[in-house]
């Protein structure tokens, strides 16, 4: 299964050089969850999205390997798609609603990306 998402906006806060994370939502998000995450609109209804160890995410030309998904990250995709990216080793106690990528960098993103989640 692949799922397109364009990205709507970027919030002030949402990326610092200095930690490799990018939070996810849709359009539903909060003004001030706007403020710190990168907001995605599906091309289509999301029905269900899991992602899976081994599946691949691309922002643009850059393509990622999950390493690890959480267990909350499908319920939060589906619902408002949300996800937490980390751009760095699975820890020994990852969050729940991470997505760990591989490689370990932050990506080049902006309003127009295009995110496209191969499950």
């Amino acid at each position: 299964m692949v799922l397109t998402a364009t990205v709507q906006s970027i919030g002030e806060h949402a990326i610092d050089p200095e930690e490799p994370i990018l939070v996810l939502f849709d359009e539903t998000a909060t003004d001030d969850l706007k403020q710190i995450a990168i907001i995605q609109k599906f091309d289509a209804p999301v029905g269900s999205l899991s992602l899976t160890v081994g599946g691949k995410l691309t922002i643009d030309d850059q393509t990622y390997t999950v390493a690890y998904a959480g267990e909350l990250v499908a319920a939060n995709l589906t619902s408002i798609g949300h996800a937490t990216l980390y751009f760095k080793d699975v820890p020994a106690k990852p969050m729940a609603n991470g997505v760990y990528l591989t490689p370990n960098q932050l990506p080049t993103i902006k309003v127009g990306s295009q995110i496209t989640y191969q499950v």
